[in-house]
């Protein structure tokens, strides 16, 4: 699948969405109603859920079922579309915990749009994806086109589909926003039922004013610095960083309970190439389409791992993991490479390419070209900023003009520009240094 979305929505309750979500009747306050409502859609008719594994609440909260959707809505002015649309879409609805324990709320659709040309050629399959996080829940969404007849214009049907997900995304935000606006307590540390098991009744094994929240569970709390003045404290690691980095995914941070504080194991993944396979350079990858993979340093996504906070190229010649973590963490070990599974003595696994399916890497070089070890470090939460610092962003503003003959700059607005239509660019961090 494609992905489209990547958000954080503050304020922005996960157990309100999941309970009308997963209530037996699909009305006003459910978010797949009131998204379909704001395509104008009509003549809704919801058939009952199909359970695999039906609400239970004395137990775990964890559910999936199907269920199906049938509508009429208007169709956007295209060559050789009628105006509107019978519409079907089949729903997967799942909640479980992720590996942390958090609670994940999945919904996959598939829609199927009846009275277009070849329309039961294929379907628009997506998936949404919220997780609680700091004081509100992350959203990511993608797409896909799965064809089950052959068409000939299948390339012009993808590309309408592909313009129109900007317009969906702005709608499911938009929806989501509106929950939040309505001013729904957020349990910081979520609801009970979204807790792991090892967690209930001791998120902290101090009490909770003692430390800085990475996950905006103090709200108000304030911190004094190595000088004795005070640092208030971010309320969410997102918000902390301006909401600049909303469109990323954090690297994984494993929580595990120590007796004088948190710890959190930081992982990160080294990536290095050679020229050929008669050569035995092994350097950063520097082909033009290994793109963000050139930093070296990058997440389980092969992205630039979101704290190396440097360029590209300075990560790139560096021989240990240049990440600055959080302002209130610090080491508790040195960083060093895990060597359990199918590694070679230094911890190093082969591909021909970096493929992120485990079951594609080796032990040995042979005729690889590409070669991936993992670096792990545990942080641990201080109870005081001891060195508090600065930030800056950068952020590009582009903007497009009708024709060279006039001058009526605005935002990008062609089709190929899908991803840049907000006029704002790629956020990203230029320099970290102490505060003055």
């Amino acid at each position: 699948m494609i992905p489209v979305l990547c958000t954080h929505v503050k304020a922005l309750s996960l157990t309100r969405v999941e309970d009308a979500l997963l209530a037996d009747e699909w009305i006003s306050g459910c978010v797949v109603w009131d998204y379909w409502m704001r395509h104008n859609a009509r003549e809704i008719i919801v058939e009952p859920w199909r359970w695999e594994t039906p609400p239970d609440p004395s137990k775990a909260r964890t559910v999936s079922g199907k269920r199906k959707m049938d509508f009429v809505m208007p169709v956007p002015p295209i060559p050789m579309c009628p105006p509107e649309t019978r519409v079907t879409v089949q729903y997967e609805v799942g909640l479980a915990h992720n590996e942390h324990g958090k609670e994940i709320l999945h919904v996959k659709s598939s829609t199927v749009s009846h009275d277009v040309p070849y329309g039961d050629h294929f379907s628009v399959d997506e998936k949404i994806e919220m997780l609680r996080e700091g004081d509100g829940v992350l959203v990511t969404k993608s797409w896909s086109a799965d064809w089950v007849k052959r068409s000939f214009l299948k390339s012009m049907i993808e590309r309408n589909v592909k313009n129109s997900q900007a317009d969906t995304c702005e709608k499911l935000i938009a929806v989501l926003q509106a929950y939040a606006d309505e001013g729904s307590p957020v349990d910081s540390f979520g609801s009970p039922m979204s807790r792991s098991p090892e967690s209930d009744g001791n998120l902290l094994d101090l009490d909770g004013d003692e430390f800085m929240s990475v996950d905006g569970d103090d709200e108000d709390a304030s911190f004094e610095d190595a000088d004795g003045g005070e640092v208030e404290a971010s309320t969410s690691l997102l918000e902390f960083l301006g909401d600049a980095f909303s469109t990323f995914t954090m690297s994984r941070w494993r929580p595990s309970r120590a007796q004088h504080g948190e710890r959190i194991v930081f992982e990160v993944w080294e990536l290095q190439r050679r020229t050929t396979m008669f050569h035995d350079d092994w350097r950063a990858p520097f082909l033009p389409h290994d793109g963000q993979k050139q930093a070296r340093w990058v997440d389980d996504r092969y992205h630039k791992h979101p704290w190396v906070l440097m360029t590209s190229g300075d990560a790139a010649v560096k021989d240990r993991p240049p990440i600055s973590g959080p302002a209130a963490m610090c080491e508790q070990e040195e960083w060093h490479v895990a060597t359990e599974g199918h590694k070679d003595k230094e911890g190093w696994q082969y591909a021909p390419d970096f493929y992120k399916k485990p079951n594609k890497w080796g032990a040995k070089a042979a005729i690889c070209l590409c070669r991936r070890r993992l670096w792990k470090c545990t942080f641990v939460r201080m109870p005081k900023v001891v060195q508090p610092r600065t930030i800056v962003l950068q952020i590009w503003e582009l903007q497009r003009r009708t024709t060279i003959f006039q001058t009526d700059w605005r935002a990008p607005f062609l089709p190929h520009d899908v991803g840049d239509l907000s006029g704002w660019g790629r956020q990203r961090p230029i320099l970290l240094a102490p505060a003055q």
